[in-house]
């Protein structure tokens, strides 16, 4: 009988926890996740205006990071289409909690990628990317929905969450049955 109850409870945990592994290695998050990330004030700007963006690094406070700024499609340093203080790249030293907040100006329309990189030149982040309009556009193409939040990311865990649940609901069943068929034994 215990047994039977022990085998039925590691089933139901091998059967609960599959989705959560499934769903953890959907994510593409893990050990490799960059350790920065950067959030903009809006993710659609005009041209000449500026707006400003925070650099996030919890684990590296206090260090010395660059942000790079340059038209979609291309790396490298940027010929002056944007103005990050004057340069393409700039060199932030980030406060004791990991944290950089920067004010920029992009005087040309377009799509620009910006990414975070250390002082080798190695990417600290993904590259984020934001749209310039020219002054006295006002995006009637574009989604209305966009409100210059912040970019959804990552997957939906609603499916595996209701799994997991499914299989919870299951295993308990199974095991009120183990339980009552002994007792009638």
């Amino acid at each position: 009988m215990l047994r039977r109850l022990i085998s039925a409870m590691a089933i139901t945990a091998a059967a609960v926890l599959a989705p959560a592994a499934a769903a953890a290695a959907d994510d593409g998050y893990g050990p490799g996740e960059p350790p920065c990330f950067l959030a903009f004030t809006d993710q659609t700007v005009t041209a000449g205006e500026g707006f400003g963006y925070t650099i996030a690094c919890e684990s590296l406070a206090s260090e010395t990071v660059t942000v790079q700024a340059a038209p979609e499609g291309q790396t490298g340093t940027v010929d002056q289409e944007v103005e990050v203080a004057g340069t393409s790249a700039e060199t932030f030293t980030l406060d004791e909690e990991g944290l950089a907040y920067v004010d920029v100006t992009v005087s040309a329309p377009g799509d620009f990628n910006f990414q975070v990189l250390d002082t080798a030149g190695d990417p600290l982040s993904e590259v984020f990317t934001i749209t310039a309009l020219a002054a006295g556009d006002d995006d009637n193409g574009g989604d209305d929905d966009n409100e210059g939040g912040l970019a959804v990311t990552g997957s939906s865990s609603l499916p595996y969450l209701v799994i997991a649940g499914g299989l919870l609901v299951l295993g308990s069943a199974a095991i009120v049955a183990t339980r009552v068929r002994v007792r009638r034994s």
